[in-house]
């Protein structure tokens, strides 16, 4: 089953932070939109950057990455990070 979040708050250092935090991950986010397809994670992302806020949607975790992380694991390593910098989950 896949995972949707919805950020608000989300400021461009909040951003570029999540960006380099998932790169440990083997995902490359690349631009404010599009699709991650790498090492067994897929996702949606649309980050709106004067509205502050982050969408991700579709997300589900399989093979190799799987190994390592779930999506639920991903999801709340996502909300930590994004809260640390001032953003917030929407539901």
């Amino acid at each position: 089953m896949s995972k949707r979040a919805f950020y608000t708050g989300v400021t461009p250092e909040a951003y570029n932070e999540l960006k380099s935090k998932l790169q440990t991950y083997g995902m490359n986010l690349q631009g404010n939109s599009g699709r991650i397809n790498e090492k067994g994670v897929n996702a949606n992302f649309n980050y709106d950057p004067n509205a502050g806020s982050l969408e991700i949607s579709d997300l589900s975790v399989g093979f190799p990455a799987s190994m390592m992380i779930n999506a639920d694991s991903l999801m709340q390593r996502m909300d930590e990070m994004i809260s640390k910098y001032g953003g917030r989950a929407e539901v």
